[in-house]
């Protein structure tokens, strides 16, 4: 686990994490990551999520983000477990109040400063639940577990 990405940032520190382009590396344990866990069949395993600063125009802070990592969801054809591999990159800008919204620039995804502080764990715990698919299930109905054999799927 890395503490840089547990660490709750101002918004002054981020501005100056965005000056010195500073990168935040870090692997994340799934088990800390409740809110991503109510949606997993185990909390097992980490994720490793990578976090470049860097200055965007007109003073605000932009955020390079990626992530990568293997999930372990409900199959809903079998209702076992099954391996998602979820990867992404996205790109933010942190904003200190929904007024700036509308002035955001052009591809990325706006991330309003809640109390005036920023916790990179718990941006990447968002995207990672929006990677989610919206129905989990094996590739093949193969590999799916005896209730979908005997369903005959």
């Amino acid at each position: 686990m890395s503490r840089s990405l547990y660490v709750w940032y101002s918004l002054n520190e981020l501005e100056a994490l965005g000056r010195r382009q500073v990168q935040l590396n870090g692997e994340m344990d799934l088990g800390k990551l409740t809110r991503l866990c109510e949606l997993l069949k185990s909390d097992k395993g980490s994720v490793r999520a990578s976090l470049r600063f860097s200055q965007q125009g007109m003073g605000s802070t932009a955020v390079d983000l990626s992530y990568e990592g293997n999930l372990d969801l409900v199959c809903q054809r079998c209702l076992e477990s099954v391996t998602e591999k979820i990867s992404g990159r996205v790109l933010l800008v942190i904003l200190e109040d929904d007024s700036m919204v509308s002035s955001a620039p052009a591809g990325h995804e706006p991330i309003v400063l809640s109390g005036a502080r920023f916790q990179p764990a718990e941006t990447v715990e968002d995207e990672l639940i929006v990677s989610l698919p919206l129905v989990a299930r094996h590739s093949q109905v193969d590999e799916c577990g005896s209730l979908a054999k005997r369903l005959r799927f």
